[in-house]
């Protein structure tokens, strides 16, 4: 079977003051298995945008916390990998940024696309020892061993490759 090639996305690990970073709910939509699990903010790149542009704008459309592209800085890691579901087959490729936001807040700027209810009941503010101790599913694997160094300032040369 062929494989069929998603759009590649930008996603953005939110740091707040106390050194907690977001993660979102998910129920993913089809053709994703409908497993909860713990996702960072983000989403697919629109045509014409770069990573960079894609991240802030879906960091403030799921989030309402506003970021300057320019100011993002490079990508602190990357994962990408082949799945499938019912048949299909399919690769996505992720680019994750680091940013740090002045509170722990949740406020969409395009609350058209989520029903308020559950998104108030799906995101949390986790420290880094939480998620790599939480026996929920957590994507992407791996993001709790890099923040430690990430949330002390220390950023990585090159993107981190985390696991599928």
């Amino acid at each position: 079977m062929p494989l069929r090639t998603q759009r590649p996305t930008a996603r953005v690990i939110l740091a707040e003051p106390g050194d907690r970073v977001l993660m979102l709910r998910l129920v993913p939509p089809d053709p994703w298995p409908h497993v909860l699990s713990w996702h960072l903010p983000g989403g697919g790149i629109e045509p014409g945008e770069s990573a960079a542009d894609a991240a802030v704008r879906e960091a403030w459309e799921e989030t309402g916390h506003v970021l300057d592209p320019r100011t993002l800085g490079a990508p602190v890691a990357t994962n990408e990998g082949p799945w499938s579901h019912l048949g299909r087959h399919y690769y996505s490729v992720h680019t994750y940024f680091f940013a740090r936001v002045q509170a722990a807040t949740l406020e969409p700027g395009a609350l058209e696309d989520y029903e308020v209810e559950e998104l108030a009941r799906g995101h949390q503010w986790w420290r880094a020892d939480d998620l790599a101790a939480s026996q929920e599913p957590v994507f992407p694997p791996g993001l709790a061993g890099i923040l430690p160094a990430l949330l002390a300032g220390d950023r990585p040369a090159e993107p981190v490759k985390l696991g599928w």
